[in-house]
C-alpha cells in the first residue's frame, strides 16, 4: 500500500478496491489542481470501484470546494464510481446534506467502518 502526496495538500493510497484520497486541513479552489490529478480514471488505476475521502484533518472548506466537492463526485459517478467520505465533522455533515452531497457521497464515522463496509460490500458485487 504504497501512499502518495501531491505537494503537501494530498495524499492517496489504495487499498483493495478502495483509492483513498487524504485531504489537507484547508479545501478552496486553490487547491483545484492538486484534487483532480488523484482522480483514478486520470491515473488508469485497475480495480478500483470506490472513492473513499479521508476528511478527518479538514477544518475548513468555502463553497468553492463544496463546488469542487460536488464536480468531482458528479465526475466519479459519471465513470461508475461509488464515492464515500470518512471523518467529516458535524458542521460539514450539515453542509453536505443542505447541499444534496449526502445523495451521493456515503458518510462514514471512521476510517476502519468504512473501509470494512465498502470492501465487503464491493467484494459481492
Amino acid at each position: 500500500m504504497e501512499e502518495k502526496t501531491t505537494q503537501n495538500l494530498f495524499s492517496t493510497n489504495q487499498q483493495s478496491n478502495l483509492w483513498i484520497i487524504r485531504f489537507p486541513p484547508e479545501f478552496t479552489k486553490t487547491e483545484e489542481n492538486e484534487f483532480f490529478k488523484t482522480s483514478p480514471w486520470l491515473r488508469g488505476v485497475e480495480g478500483i470501484r470506490c472513492i473513499l475521502f479521508d476528511m478527518t484533518n479538514v477544518s475548513y472548506v468555502n463553497s468553492a470546494g463544496i463546488a469542487l466537492l460536488i464536480r468531482f463526485v458528479r465526475e466519479a459517478r459519471k465513470n461508475q464510481y461509488q464515492v464515500a467520505a470518512f471523518g467529516v465533522s458535524p458542521h460539514y455533515q450539515k453542509i453536505f446534506r443542505i447541499v444534496g452531497l449526502t445523495s451521493y457521497i456515503e458518510l462514514f464515522a471512521d476510517e476502519y467502518g468504512a473501509i470494512e463496509t465498502l470492501t465487503t460490500r464491493n467484494s459481492y458485487e
